[in-house]
């Protein structure tokens, strides 16, 4: 820690990377505020409560049927039993802060004792403020984790650099599985390290290859078990998923998407338009590339361009399935490098500090910007929470046509409920359902009966059954969310 002689003791250079570190600190801690007070969710959200809420045998039995792997949803089941006193959405806000903090605490320690004050300043304020960070800090996903293992894996890479030993590649390789079981593109970007590393071992340090192999290995010997299901995923992602094709506006959104001030948070195709701030920090990154050159500031680079290399060669390959959102666990590569590459600029202060408004301009603006989103967002919720649990409250037997909208139903916006969920032939299940004694019982005893449409059965089905239906209107404000309810004359 730092005491006020040692920052009156401090060079110039130094003590500006102490105060861009303070003001990270200060952006982070409005990100913890607005996270843990203005509370939106959307459907991915929504999704990773409910899932995250079940027993341990229906996750594994549930979740290879998802398109992620499970470490986020351990790692937030584990939180829900600490702080299971506290709403579950607060305790989904606290897991996705935390390698935010976890990433501060790697730049006070690692990137300062390799790289000085300065780059660790400008690395915690990108990681704190730069466009998209804000929002995926909050974000009830994965995203943050896997930022935060392949941030740690790019670093931990440059401790092998310097010192090779066997603690620094278990360290790695640890961050590596842990990355793998996070999110497919972040072990995608952990790949694009590997790679890297493997380059720079060939050219400077042969004999560490060996271990560069055994760490590999042990990698995607762990990964294995999972790797089965994958297959599986990639069939139904084939097939089902929602992404839209990849064109040249696609492409020029991923650049946009990493340099322009988020202005709404991106859940399905929308894309970025060109910013003029946006095209400022390109050109500021193709500056710096070409006049420092430092050979791991590049490396770090070229790791974070693989993920949309991969992404895109594949979509096009198979099936659209590469998301803008997908680069968000690279991005801690991407801004220790920029951070590397402007810190050797320091000597010429009037590029530097041109730069580095640059940075607090967008920063600044990304920050009104995610305020008042999630400001809007938790608007949103609480109206549409409201405006469900007043037309059907609680106590009730509610069905689905559709899993995911069964799930974020019965996890959080319609809790204190029997839901039921089918996949086909809807409407002949929902007529056996009622004929079981059990749910005869809660009619009995007041219990209403709801029907929740998701688009997934066609509504004349029900013709045929002899059950009337009987739509009824409720505010739905979430995007991306629609759905019809019908209460079931019964």
């Amino acid at each position: 820690m730092y005491k006020l002689d040692d920052f009156k003791n401090s060079s110039n250079e130094e003590k500006l990377g102490i105060s861009l570190f303070i003001i990270g600190i200060i952006f982070l801690l409005i990100t913890t505020y607005i996270g843990f007070t203005k509370i939106g969710l959307w459907y991915d959200e929504l999704y990773s409560i409910a899932f995250s809420q079940l027993p341990i045998s229906e996750m594994l039995e549930i979740g290879p049927k998802d398109v992620h792997p499970l470490l986020f949803y351990l790692i937030f089941k584990v939180f829900i039993k600490i702080f299971s006193f506290l709403d579950i959405a607060v305790v989904g806000r606290l897991v996705s802060l935390i390698p935010i903090y976890l990433i501060g605490i790697l730049s006070i320690t690692k990137v300062k004792k390799n790289f000085g004050m300065l780059t660790a300043g400008l690395f915690f304020l990108c990681i704190s403020m730069m466009p998209q960070l804000m929002l995926y800090s909050v974000e009830i996903r994965m995203y943050s984790w896997g930022l935060f293992f392949v941030t740690a894996s790019f670093i931990y890479i440059y401790e092998i650099y310097n010192d090779p030993s066997l603690k620094n590649w278990i360290i790695l390789t640890i961050l590596t599985i842990c990355s793998a079981y996070t999110h497919y593109f972040s072990a995608v970007a952990s790949f694009g390290l590997y790679l890297v590393l493997l380059i720079y071992l060939i050219k400077n340090n042969r004999e560490q290859i060996k271990y560069w192999l055994m760490s590999a290995l042990i990698s995607v010997i762990a990964f294995i078990p999972w790797a089965f299901i994958v297959f599986g995923q990639i069939s139904y992602i084939e097939s089902k998923y929602w992404i839209a094709p990849i064109t040249v506006k696609t492409l020029i959104s991923y650049v946009y998407f990493v340099l322009s001030p988020a202005t709404i948070f991106i859940q399905s195709n929308e894309l970025v338009s060109p910013t003029i701030l946006g095209s400022i920090m390109l050109i500021i990154f193709l500056y710096l590339i070409y006049k420092v050159r430092d050979k791991y500031a590049i490396g770090g680079i070229i790791a974070f361009l693989i993920v949309p290399i991969i992404g895109v060669v594949v979509s096009q390959i198979t099936h659209p399935f590469f998301h803008q959102r997908f680069l968000i666990p690279a991005l801690g590569c991407l801004w220790l490098s920029f951070s590397i590459l402007l810190t050797k600029v320091y000597e010429n202060k009037k590029v530097f500090y041109i730069i580095l408004a640059v940075i607090l301009i967008i920063g600044l603006i990304g920050c009104v910007n995610f305020i008042n989103i999630q400001n809007q967002d938790a608007i949103d919720t609480q109206i549409e929470y409201d405006s469900l649990n007043k037309v059907v409250g609680s106590g009730n037997v509610i069905f689905n046509d559709f899993f995911p909208t069964y799930f974020e139903l019965q996890g959080y916006l319609l809790k204190n409920n029997h839901h039921l969920s089918f996949n086909d032939n809807i409407s002949a299940h929902i007529v056996d359902a009622l004929k079981d004694p059990g749910i005869r019982g809660e009619i009995a005893n007041g219990a209403k009966v709801y029907y929740i449409d998701g688009g997934y059965e066609d509504i004349n089905s029900f013709n045929s059954t002899g059950l009337t239906l009987h739509e009824i209107s409720f505010n739905q404000t979430l995007k991306n969310n629609t759905f019809k309810i019908y209460r079931i004359d019964v």
